[in-house]
């Protein structure tokens, strides 16, 4: 019987002892050293998890706070000994990992990333449900991000999607203003900036709601043009992005963006452009570059997505 047990100072040398083959050094840590990570990590909340097959410990795995949109557990070191594979336990302990961290659900996702010629632990996380995410991490370029969602269990939908480009609409309003507030941008006429927004004409904004009509989030985007006297292009411009609060790190702000950016290519546009100061990795993780040389007159990093 698996069983999952705290990794501490009592019982930590039980588990340094446990080894990988050969052939699998080069995709995992050592125990010791997936210990040592969780002291590293312990300001993310790192929790060593030990596995035990009827008391004997079996494997080790490491799980820690992500909170980088899209916030979610990350399973970073998942392990079972040379000596007790290919009996069931990888399976099992699995399982047991992603129930417990249902129950707690302080995110609604757990993302592990996998050498792409790892494939025993590619067949393990696959037939646990962990879909590929498509995002590569330019410092990890032979690995996978695998994506296991909690409410995927439940096939609910709790939210509704819409497109706007009359933003006289009083919950876009509601969540602009919750953005802007959030922000600390003092705005003195509310009804003259959203009137703007409409007269400028070009914008668009898909907004996503709750179940009860409450704003969930927006994305505002825009064409822009860059012109010279040889060449033309049209790209596509996310002006603002904003994500409440309670909804952030279940893969609301990942929708939105790929809703916008469909939108665009539907529309002739395959380059979207944005500027931001405080979420790099959450574009790096949709497939945006920084474009280098190339920065905004406020000095936000410019960040560019080539579509096909």
């Amino acid at each position: 019987m698996v069983s999952l047990v705290e990794v501490n100072g009592d019982n930590f040398l039980d588990f340094e002892r446990l080894r990988v083959g050969e052939e699998q050094k080069g995709f995992l840590d050592s125990a010791k050293g997936i210990i040592a990570r969780g002291y590293a990590y312990r300001e993310n909340r790192a929790r060593v998890i030990g596995i035990t097959a009827d008391g004997q410990p079996v494997g080790i795995a490491l799980v820690k706070d992500m909170d980088e949109e899209p916030a979610c557990y990350d399973l970073q070191q998942f392990m079972i000994g040379k000596d007790f594979q290919n009996r069931g336990y990888g399976a099992e302990s699995l399982r047991h990992i992603l129930s417990e961290l249902k129950l707690e659900q302080k995110y609604n996702c757990v993302e592990v990333c996998v050498n792409r010629e790892n494939t025993p632990a590619l067949k393990l996380f696959g037939s646990a449900g962990f879909e590929d995410t498509r995002y590569i991490a330019e410092y990890l370029p032979d690995c996978l991000n695998l994506m296991y969602y909690f409410n995927k269990e439940s096939g609910e939908e709790f939210f509704r999607d819409e497109m706007l480009s009359d933003f006289s609409d009083t919950r876009f309003q509601d969540a602009f203003r919750a953005y802007f507030m959030e922000l600390g941008i003092p705005v003195k006429n509310w009804a003259g900036l959203f009137r703007e927004m409409n007269e400028e004409g070009g914008n668009a904004a898909f907004l996503r709601t709750a179940q009860d009509g409450s704003p969930i989030g927006f994305i505002l985007f825009q064409p822009i043009v860059f012109s010279s006297s040889f060449f033309e292009e049209t790209c596509g411009f996310v002006r603002e992005f904003f994500i409440a609060g309670q909804y952030r790190g279940k893969g609301h702000g990942s929708a939105l963006l790929s809703m916008a950016e469909n939108y665009l290519k539907e529309n002739g546009i395959y380059t979207s452009i944005l500027t931001t100061d405080t979420a790099e990795d959450f574009y790096r993780r949709n497939g945006y570059k920084k474009a280098s040389g190339c920065r905004a007159k406020n000095q936000d990093v410019v960040f560019v997505k080539r579509m096909r």
